[in-house]
């Protein structure tokens, strides 16, 4: 199941902020050793506090979340136009109402085996497109590890990569991914195949995932 979550919502939805911060802390503070800043097992940033981001989720039917995403506009304060903009030699100025940035992409420790933490970072990119496609948002951008871009061939997501950081930074990438209709069917029908491999009953797994 999907859901939208905004910062306004945080009272009112507790439970899904407190697992979604917690589970940022757990991956990319403990997992991946990252520089971010986590209080009372919240990592939170400047981003999520001052700015107004919109995040999705996803849920099992329990409640419990397995993923969750955060999205800015760029015509605003990104991550890409301060803390990453100096892990590019070429500057990369991306500031449009209709291109939105991904960041905080993070696959729930709950989300389990490999299979699982596929069809959940699928769903993801799945609900993003059809988030982005309805909302009248036409390009995505993201930096992400070049280790990603066989996981998001394979799901369907097919960014075009506007540079690549330099050395000492890591291989990483700021990409670029157009919204369409043709993509978001790619991804839905590579979800509906996750989904049915994963239950023996694939229209109850359909349901669950929030699917249109």
């Amino acid at each position: 199941m999907l859901r939208i979550l905004t910062k306004d919502m945080l009272e009112t939805n507790r439970r899904a902020f407190d697992e979604m911060f917690r589970a940022r802390a757990a991956v990319f503070r403990d997992r991946l050793g990252w520089q971010v800043d986590v209080r009372d097992q919240w990592e939170r940033d400047r981003y999520d506090e001052a700015e107004d981001p919109v995040y999705l989720v996803t849920q099992r039917p329990s409640g419990t979340l397995t993923g969750s995403l955060r999205l800015l506009p760029t015509t605003g304060a990104t991550m890409l136009k301060s803390e990453f903009r100096h892990f590019f030699d070429q500057p990369i100025d991306v500031d449009s109402p209709t291109t939105w940035e991904c960041t905080r992409f993070c696959l729930h420790p709950l989300a389990g085996q490999i299979d699982q933490s596929r069809t959940v970072a699928t769903e993801l990119l799945s609900g993003l497109c059809d988030l982005a496609f309805d909302t009248g948002i036409e390009s995505i951008v993201g930096v992400y590890d070049v280790a990603m871009v066989g996981v998001y061939r394979r799901i369907g997501w097919r960014p075009t990569p506007l540079a690549r950081s330099r050395p000492e930074i890591g291989k990483l990438y700021v990409g670029l991914w157009d919204v369409t209709a043709d993509n978001c069917r790619t991804l839905r029908a590579n979800l509906s195949r996750l989904l049915e491999q994963a239950s023996p009953d694939p229209a109850r797994a359909l349901a669950d995932s929030g699917m249109r």
